[in-house]
C-alpha cells in the first residue's frame, strides 16, 4: 500500500531509465566551474561515466550564451545500443558568477533502443511551469537551486519485435511544488549530494493485457522528501557492459506523508478494482562496491479489492508493510553478500470476509503478522549487474551459496505463532547444497488451531491426527501446546531432530 504498490508501474519504466536520466542532466547538471562551456564539458565528462556520449550539433557562445542545438545521449552497453534528442539546451552566464540552464516549457525526445532484433521507440515530453534552475558556487561547493511550480514526464514506449507491435500504454509522472538543491564537491572523485522536496507525485498508467482487457492505475503521493548522497568515481578505463562497469556509488531515501492508490480494469471474468491508502512510506536504496540494497517500507495501510465472481468487497489493513533486498553487484569469483526481508504486521480482515468461511467464530480474529529476515554470501558465477550477454546464456543458477543467516521467522496467525533462528554453512559444493548448521523452531497454539480448522470442516479428524504425530516426532512439549525443536544439519548430509537422527 505504498511505495509496494507502485512496483507494477516501475517495472514498466525499466527502459526509461537511459533516455530519463540524459533528458533530467539539465535540472541536475554536476559541474566544477560556473562558466557554461566548461558546465557543458563537465555534462559530458560525466555522462561518459555512464558509458554514454553527449553531443550536440552546434554550439554557439554569444554575449555570456551558450546554445546547444540538437543535443544527443547515446549509450553503447553490451549490445544494447540507446539514441535519445533532446533538442536546444541554453546555459546563460549572470553577473553575479551564477549560471541559469534555461529550459523550454515543452521538451520532447524520442529515443530508439536496439537489441537482440527488438527495437524500443519511447517518446518521452517533459512539460514544467515556472522552472528555475541556476548553478552558483558555495564554499568550494558548485550549488545546484532548482525549483517548480509542476514538472510532468509523459512516458509513451513501442516495441517492435519479428513485425509485431507492442504498446504498453502511456506513463505519466506529476510532481508539484518541486524544490531541490544539488551540491558537487570539486574534486576528482565526483562526490554529489541532492536533496528534493515536493508538495505531491503522481503516477497514471493505461495498459492493456494479452485479451483485449483494460487497466487504469492511479498513485499518488504527498510530503514527498528525499536525501541522496554518493560518488561517480573514477571514469571507466573499458567498454561498459552493465553497472557494475560504472563505478557509480550512492545511497540515499525517499519519504511520503501518505499515498493513494486506485486500479481499476476489465478482464475476460468481468470488472475488478483496488483502492488503497497508507498513512507514511520509505524507500532506501544503496550502491555499494559489492551489493545493491534496497527496502520499501509502508505504514497504516488500508485497502479495499472488489474482484469477479466474489460475493463481498475484501477489506484488509495492515500496521506495516515492507520488503528488503541485498543484491551481489561485481566479479564473480569472490564470496558476496546477499539478504532479504519481508515484514507484513498485524494484518486484519473485516468480518464480513471472516464469516465467509467462519461463521461460527471458531477461529480468534486477531491480527496476523510474518516476519522473514534472512542474510548470507554467495560465490557468484556471473556478474548479476554486469555482463548481460553472460546473464542471457546462464544455465542453473547465477551462484553458490555459501552461508545462510536466518535472523528471524515469525508468523502470527488465528491464535498460533510459530518462531525460529538459526545459521547454516554449506562448505562443500554439490549440485543440492548440503548444509551445516542448525534452525530453532518453537510453535505456541498450533494443536489448538489444528482442532478449529477440524471443528469447521476443512480437514478430517484422521488428517488433523497424523499432523500432530509428526510434530510430536520432530518437537518437545515445554508446556500447554507449546513445541520447540532444534534441526540439525551435520556434515556428510544428516539430520537430527532435538537429537533423533532423521537422515
Amino acid at each position: 500500500l505504498s511505495l509496494h504498490d507502485a512496483l507494477p508501474i516501475l517495472s514498466m519504466l525499466k527502459y526509461t531509465i537511459p533516455g530519463a536520466a540524459a533528458l533530467l542532466l539539465a535540472t541536475a547538471p554536476q559541474a566544477w566551474a560556473l562558466d557554461a562551456q566548461t558546465l557543458w564539458s563537465d555534462w559530458q565528462d560525466v555522462y561518459s561515466r555512464f558509458g554514454g556520449t553527449l553531443t550536440a550539433a552546434s554550439e554557439e557562445y554569444s554575449g555570456g550564451t551558450l546554445t546547444l542545438t540538437d543535443v544527443t545521449y547515446e549509450t553503447v552497453m553490451g549490445e544494447v545500443t540507446n539514441t535519445a534528442g533532446y533538442g536546444t539546451l541554453t546555459l546563460v552566464e549572470q553577473d553575479d558568477g551564477s549560471v541559469v540552464i534555461e529550459i523550454p516549457a515543452t521538451v520532447e525526445t524520442t529515443s530508439v533502443t536496439e537489441t537482440d532484433g527488438v527495437s524500443i521507440e519511447q517518446t518521452m515530453r517533459m512539460i514544467q511551469d515556472g522552472l528555475t534552475v541556476v548553478a552558483r558556487e558555495e564554499d568550494g561547493t558548485r550549488t545546484y537551486d532548482m525549483a517548480a511550480d509542476s514538472i510532468t514526464v509523459e512516458i509513451d514506449t513501442e516495441a517492435q519485435a519479428d513485425e509485431e507491435s507492442i504498446s504498453p500504454g502511456v506513463v505519466t509522472v506529476a510532481m508539484s511544488n518541486v524544490v531541490s538543491v544539488y551540491r558537487s564537491d570539486v574534486d576528482a572523485d565526483g562526490a554529489f549530494s541532492q536533496t528534493l522536496a515536493a508538495d505531491t507525485m503522481t503516477v497514471q498508467a493505461a495498459m492493456e493485457d494479452d485479451t483485449g482487457g483494460t487497466v487504469d492505475v492511479s498513485y499518488g503521493m504527498t510530503g514527498i522528501t528525499s536525501d541522496l548522497a554518493g560518488n561517480y568515481g573514477d571514469a571507466p578505463t573499458g567498454p561498459i557492459l552493465g553497472l557494475s562497469d560504472m563505478g557509480v556509488t550512492y545511497g540515499g531515501d525517499m519519504t511520503h506523508s501518505g499515498s493513494t492508490l486506485s486500479v481499476a480494469g476489465d478482464g475476460p471474468d468481468g470488472p475488478f478494482r483496488l483502492d488503497g491508502t497508507s498513512e507514511a512510506g520509505t524507500l532506501t536504496l544503496d550502491l555499494g562496491a559489492d551489493a545493491l540494497t534496497y527496502s520499501l517500507t509502508s505504514t497504516g495501510g488500508d485497502m479495499v479489492v472488489q474482484v469477479p465472481g466474489f460475493p463481498v468487497p475484501v477489506n484488509i489493513s495492515m500496521a506495516e508493510l515492507a520488503s528488503g533486498f541485498q543484491i551481489p553487484v561485481g566479479a564473480p569469483g569472490e564470496e558476496q553478500p546477499f539478504g532479504m526481508t519481508v515484514t507484513l504486521r498485524d494484518l486484519t480482515v473485516d468480518d464480513m470476509l471472516w464469516g465467509l468461511f467462519d461463521p461460527t467464530g471458531q477461529l480468534p480474529r486477531d491480527p496476523a503478522t510474518l516476519i522473514l529476515d534472512l542474510d548470507g554470501t554467495a560465490l557468484m558465477s556471473v556478474d548479476l549487474f554486469g555482463n548481460p550477454d553472460a546473464m542471457a546464456n546462464l544455465q542453473g543458477p547465477p551462484g553458490e551459496l555459501k552461508t545462510l543467516a536466518i535472523n528471524q521467522i515469525l508468523l502470527t496467525l488465528a491464535g498460533a505463532s510459530l518462531r525460529g533462528s538459526g545459521s547454516l554453512d554449506f562448505p562443500t559444493s554439490t549440485p543440492i547444497p548440503e548444509p551445516v548448521g542448525k534452525i530453532d523452531l518453537a510453535l505456541d497454539g498450533g494443536f489448538a488451531l489444528i482442532d478449529k480448522i477440524v471443528a469447521l470442516g476443512f480437514i478430517p479428524v484422521q488428517q488433523a491426527a497424523f499432523v500432530k504425530g509428526m510434530a510430536g516426532a520432530v518437537a518437545k512439549p515445554v508446556g500447554d501446546d507449546q513445541l520447540e525443536s532444534t534441526i540439525e544439519f551435520l556434515p556428510g548430509g544428516g539430520i537430527s531432530a532435538n537429537g533423533l537422527p532423521l537422515k
